[in-house]
């Protein structure tokens, strides 16, 4: 028996689970030794006491939230089975030599790092020494790398998929970047685009911000200090070259974000692959929707596991994070982004910037879209795609006014105010819209609203100030 296959799994089981009480009866069972065998196996190979590894792990984890999430400490603490915060403060305190205040108001770096051979977890720097990790060795063709941040609707107070994994892997990757940056860097902060043809529920897809469909990413990831690395479906493009592409990044520890694997060709993040590739994990903003995860099953780490992914037509593109370039944007870079896509213009049946929301209000001010007797599929379709547009306003312009409200504090009283202030009101106006409609939810209630003449003027008025706002900021960045 090689000995420290037993360990890896054992490592494994605990990663998986670093979050949730750990049972070592299930420990016992999933690798068919005692508790008292694996643990004076677990001490002897690693040099470290089972308990006191798990100890480490949950703070290692509780550090990367620490550091990249605005969760109380507190809260944290209770995450990672901490009874009480006395308890937390000095286990912190034992592994980083920081209590979690200290540790969080000097933001000291947490990335990655290798705990055994296929398996990645997040740590401090500081413990990197808690086993010789390259000792261990593994037959089963996977490389999983645990602790990636959980990416879905709602994660940072946001909605944009494509930002959202890109923070998470960047963050997992050791990056201390906000989600508010992340928005900006790539554009999608600054976008609105309506289909000029059809109540499309693709109007809100990243991938549309530019007149290029993969500049948004590409700007992501450059903006962020690295080299743009991507593999895109085409004709002759094979489901081993997908393979080659996701095993070569998370064999060295780096995450993927794809478009589709689960559902729709929205962005989300593969953590690690099993037999050979063929199946992959990750995080994705649809392995919960009955729709689309029929065949889904999960990891106990919550990730879910795809034999099928190539099967799903919308696995568009793989993407990642390569080698360090240091090159980020500059307050520069992201004004002239903004300009160019705040813009107003027609690009093929999409109307996009200041120009988007005269689409957009001809579709809602056009009483023969809005008929008395319309099915409910037909008002859940109106109701969708003018949802999609509100939450493409509300999450983008708040995080623009929260990107140059920051950069204000630098020029106080200057165009950055200004353009804070600018893309506050467009978000405020949204706000507005969804007290006409009776919310932000997209029940029979809000289509029902939206059916109605007088809501449907009132939100026409909104769509006119929002366009008013957005034009004041574009003037102002134009300045810049």
């Amino acid at each position: 028996m090689d000995y420290f296959l037993t360990v890896s799994a054992v490592i494994v089981f605990v990663e998986s689970r670093v979050g949730t009480e750990i049972r070592y009866e299930e420990l016992e069972e999933a690798t068919g030794f005692s508790l008292s065998h694996l643990r004076a196996l677990f001490a002897n190979i690693t040099g470290k006491s089972l308990s006191r590894y798990i100890v480490s792990r949950r703070v290692a984890n509780a550090a990367f939230d620490i550091v990249h999430s605005h969760m109380s400490i507190l809260d944290i603490a209770e995450r990672y089975q901490f009874s009480n915060p006395d308890t937390f403060t000095r286990a912190f305190n034992r592994v980083t030599g920081y209590t979690p205040s200290d540790f969080r108001k000097r933001r000291v770096e947490v990335g990655r790092m290798k705990l055994c051979a296929g398996v990645y977890g997040v740590s401090e720097r500081i413990e990197n020494k808690n086993m010789n990790s390259e000792q261990l060795k593994t037959t089963d063709n996977s490389v999983v790398l645990y602790g990636v941040p959980k990416v879905g609707y709602g994660v940072y107070q946001g909605c944009t998929p494509y930002p959202i994994c890109l923070k998470a892997c960047a963050n997992y990757l050791g990056e201390d970047i906000d989600y508010d940056y992340a928005m900006v860097v790539c554009g999608a902060a600054f976008r609105l685009v309506w289909d000029v043809t059809c109540w499309n529920a693709g109007n809100v897809d990243v991938c549309f911000t530019f007149e290029e469909w993969e500049k948004v990413y590409r700007l992501g990831i450059e903006g962020l200090g690295y080299r743009y690395e991507a593999i895109h479906r085409e004709n002759n493009t094979r489901k081993e070259d997908f393979i080659s592409f996701i095993k070569e990044r998370i064999d060295k520890g780096i995450p993927c974000i794809a478009r589709g694997i689960i559902g729709p060709p929205e962005t989300c993040i593969i953590t690690g692959y099993r037999d050979g590739g063929n199946t992959l994990l990750g995080w994705n903003f649809f392995q919960d929707n009955p729709e689309f995860a029929g065949n889904v099953q999960f990891d106990e780490s919550g990730y879910f596991i795809s034999k099928d992914w190539w099967e799903n037509t919308d696995t568009l593109s793989v993407m990642c994070m390569g080698e360090r370039t240091g090159d980020k944007k500059t307050a520069e870079d992201i004004v002239k982004t903004a300009v160019e896509v705040l813009t107003g213009r027609q690009e093929g049946n999409y109307s996009k910037g200041l120009l988007a929301y005269d689409a957009w209000k001809k579709a809602i001010m056009d009483e023969e879209q809005f008929s008395d007797n319309a099915i409910l599929p037909i008002m859940a379709e109106r109701m969708m795609c003018h949802g999609d547009a509100m939450d493409c306003l509300i999450d983008g312009r708040w995080r623009g006014a929260e990107f140059f409200g920051k950069l204000s504090k630098e020029q106080p009283g200057g165009i950055y105010a200004e353009v804070a202030d600018k893309f506050k009101q467009v978000a405020e106006n949204i706000g507005k819209m969804a007290e006409v409609l009776g919310g932000f939810d997209r029940t029979q209630v809000q289509m029902t609203n939206l059916y109605k003449p007088e809501n449907r003027k009132k939100i026409g008025e909104l769509i006119d100030n929002c366009k008013s706002a957005d034009e004041e900021a574009l003037s102002l960045l134009m300045k810049l």
